[in-house]
């Protein structure tokens, strides 16, 4: 049995709690997006060969809900406020001075941009926009980490 110098810490369960406030910016209601369209001809094209990317990795049995596309690096609510040099950084598609419309066009029709989640991993308290991002990229590897 491996131990350290302090001794092993027992498996446990841990209730988190994470409270913080977020600013979202101006921004036109969802489907006034006139980009909008392309994100749907996505999820329409992509939804019949699609799985869950957390069930994919750790196990579809804990897995709930429907599946849903979920915008992996930037939500539509928060575009208009990107910083067009900050994405520049780590998707060079994307000019240092691209316009928030460039943006919000490249938010709604760029394949790496989508990912497909089940609702628990979507919204529920084990999803992207719940659990904190160090907790959720953990249970792409550890299964049943967060219940």
């Amino acid at each position: 049995m491996n131990t350290s110098q302090h001794g092993d810490v027992a498996a446990h369960t841990q209730a988190v709690t994470h409270r913080y406030t977020m600013h979202y910016p101006d921004h036109a209601p969802r489907t006034g997006d006139p980009h909008y369209a392309a994100f749907e001809a996505f999820r329409r094209h992509h939804h019949d060969s699609a799985a869950c990317y957390v069930g994919e990795r750790a196990g579809h049995e804990q897995c709930a809900g429907g599946l849903e596309l979920h915008h992996a690096v930037l939500e539509f609510a928060t575009a208009n406020a990107a910083d067009p040099a900050a994405l520049h950084r780590d998707f060079p598609e994307i000019s240092e001075h691209a316009t928030a419309e460039e943006i919000a066009q490249w938010l709604e029709s760029s394949p790496g941009e989508f990912r497909w989640l089940c609702a628990f991993h979507h919204r529920g308290h084990g999803g992207a926009h719940t659990a904190s991002h160090a907790d959720w990229s953990a249970q792409l590897y550890v299964p049943g980490l967060i219940s």
